[in-house]
């Protein structure tokens, strides 16, 4: 559905030339939410705004359900814009339209009759839970509901494609966590494609099929959410991550010594990722009745990325060399993640 080969944004700077985007390459199926997270200047606006070319790009093409945009005039730009709807950060409201002269504003510049208006706007307002609302202004309004109106809005041309520029930065977690419930359920009605950026990882995990990690103008790394939370590889996306879920190491050992190899009399730290159906697995159970260990659960975290369930544990594995062996091989014979921490003195952590 949108294809961005080789894009790159380039502004003259004040000092000279500020490369904004470099070559990135992003593939977005029909259909799926594609989420782009990055921090603050990392280019993420710029690229969403490449893809329905209020930026054009410095180099590289944009092409849009088989459309190139980039090879466009401004007429036919303006036409294949229908099939683009945007929702933004501030919402971008008229103050003194109501709700429903809001959402038909992008209608009446194309002159749409009334009776098609009124056609349009009355699901719309109905979809976005604001049947009532439709003759109130924006100040009336509070920020959850501002922002169904600038969804509804993004919708009235019957786009195919829905982008989201920090669509959920200014709302408190509640009201977020329902705007992304809408998203996704409008996603699922209307078969949309949507392209959601954002610097909140817990958005990302929300509703996102795939997500691109942006850094200093580049795509640091990408591909489905569970790929990625399970197993970041990029320095950024395992700061992006840490916020949700913990790969530190256990504060009880901080500052004990770890060893990559077994040492004599000690004990093994090993961190299990269970993830869909392997975590309704009993086994930290199965360990201890096949081995004469005990299993100390030292961090332990259960959580859903998107629908499925996603769980992380910290364990201290004790007992005799040979145990321990069959034991992290065990483990690595099950149907889970597992990160070998390293080997630390016996009780060497409460000692210190």
């Amino acid at each position: 559905m949108i294809k961005l080969s080789n894009i790159e944004k380039t502004y003259e700077g004040a000092s000279g030339p500020v490369h904004a985007i470099k070559g990135i390459d992003l593939h977005v199926k029909r259909g799926e939410i594609y989420g782009v997270i990055g921090l603050s200047g990392a280019g993420k606006s710029t690229l969403i705004r490449c893809i329905n070319m209020l930026e054009s790009p410095t180099q590289g093409t944009v092409v849009v359900d088989g459309q190139d945009l980039t090879a466009m005039n401004a007429i036919e730009l303006r036409a294949a814009r229908k099939n683009i709807g945007m929702i933004f950060q501030h919402f971008n409201l008229l103050s003194s339209a109501t709700v429903y002269d809001n959402i038909a504003f992008p209608l009446k510049l194309i002159d749409t009759s009334k009776a098609d208006i009124e056609k349009t706007v009355a699901p719309l307002l109905e979809l976005v839970g604001l049947t009532d609302k439709r003759n109130q202004y924006p100040a009336q309004l509070s920020g959850g509901q501002k922002q169904r109106v600038g969804i509804a809005r993004a919708l009235a041309s019957n786009p195919k494609v829905l982008l989201c520029d920090e669509a959920t930065s200014a709302l408190d977690p509640q009201t977020t966590k329902s705007i992304l419930a809408l998203i996704k359920d409008i996603n699922q009605k209307l078969q949309l494609t949507v392209v959601l950026i954002t610097h909140e990882m817990q958005v990302i995990k929300e509703i996102c099929d795939k997500v691109a990690v942006i850094e200093k103008g580049v795509i640091a790394e990408e591909g489905t959410v569970l790929e990625v939370f399970t197993n970041p590889k990029a320095a950024i996306t395992k700061e992006f991550i840490s916020v949700i879920i913990n790969h530190d190491i256990p504060e009880a050992f901080k500052d004990a010594e770890i060893s990559p190899t077994p040492i004599p009399d000690s004990s093994l730290l090993v961190r299990l990722s269970f993830i869909g159906s392997s975590a309704d697995e009993p086994v930290i159970s199965g360990l201890i009745r096949r081995f004469n260990v005990d299993a100390n659960i030292i961090y332990g975290n259960v959580d859903h990325i998107k629908s499925t369930p996603y769980g992380t544990l910290v364990l201290e594995i004790t007992g005799g060399d040979t145990d321990i062996e069959n034991s992290l091989k065990y483990l690595q014979e099950r149907n889970l993640g597992i990160e070998v921490i390293g080997y630390v003195a016996r009780h060497d952590h409460i000692a210190r």
